[in-house]
């Protein structure tokens, strides 16, 4: 009898521990799902343009990993921000809501030697702009409309595109205009540079020259 009873004790105890480790087993299984739902949330990112300072990028999010993480197809684009190195805090949302979603190509941020300036640029298929932005306490802030940021011309404008070339100092900016017309398809293009007014917070033209359309310029 006192045999009987050892190998029930035996035998109780072995599927309690079959039960803990069940228990345990499940337990792990539950936290690999849900760390692995995670990481899908979070999707994929790239950080690029790191500022000159190295405190600031900015992060391409997608839903996930492109073919080609060089050469990432817009439609799979979730976000473009600014962020603070290393924490990738968000200080700026650089692509509108808008145009999530849409083709664009071209991307570049361009940063000022003093880190506390960059322009931003994305070309769609008929028109492009530069977005500035300007470092206040611990955020970037826009400091410009986009579309006027541009020498105004006459005439019926096919597509239009305004990029950024280089930083002549903080807050002093060239860039390069091209401007196609609907007649004959007619050119022009434009290098000018223009210089922010803290008085009244908006970019002024100072100097312009018309260059050839495939003119080379200096970045």
């Amino acid at each position: 009898m006192k045999k009987i009873n050892l190998l029930l004790s035996i035998l109780g105890t072995m599927a309690l521990m079959r039960r803990a480790l069940g228990a345990v087993l499940l337990t792990a299984l539950s936290v690999a799902i849900q760390q692995a739902a995670a990481q899908d949330d979070e999707g994929w990112e790239k950080i690029r343009a790191t500022s000159p300072d190295k405190k600031f990028g900015m992060r391409i999010k997608c839903e996930s990993e492109p073919e080609d993480p060089e050469h990432i197809d817009s439609n799979l684009i979730a976000a473009i921000e600014l962020v603070s190195l290393p924490s990738k805090k968000v200080v700026a949302k650089l692509l509108p809501s808008d145009d999530v979603g849409t083709h664009f190509e071209d991307v570049k941020l361009i940063w000022s030697p003093d880190s506390k300036w960059c322009a931003f640029y994305y070309q769609s298929p008929r028109t492009a702009y530069t977005s500035v932005f300007r470092r206040v306490g611990n955020k970037f802030v826009g400091a410009n409309r986009p579309k006027k940021l541009m020498i105004p011309l006459k005439g019926f404008v096919k597509s239009e595109y305004v990029q950024p070339i280089r930083w002549v100092q903080p807050g002093v900016l060239v860039l390069k205009q091209l401007t196609i017309f609907h007649e004959n398809d007619a050119e022009t293009s434009y290098e000018f540079t223009a210089r922010f007014d803290p008085k009244t917070g908006k970019f002024q033209i100072t100097s312009k020259r018309e260059v050839a359309a495939d003119e080379d310029t200096k970045e």
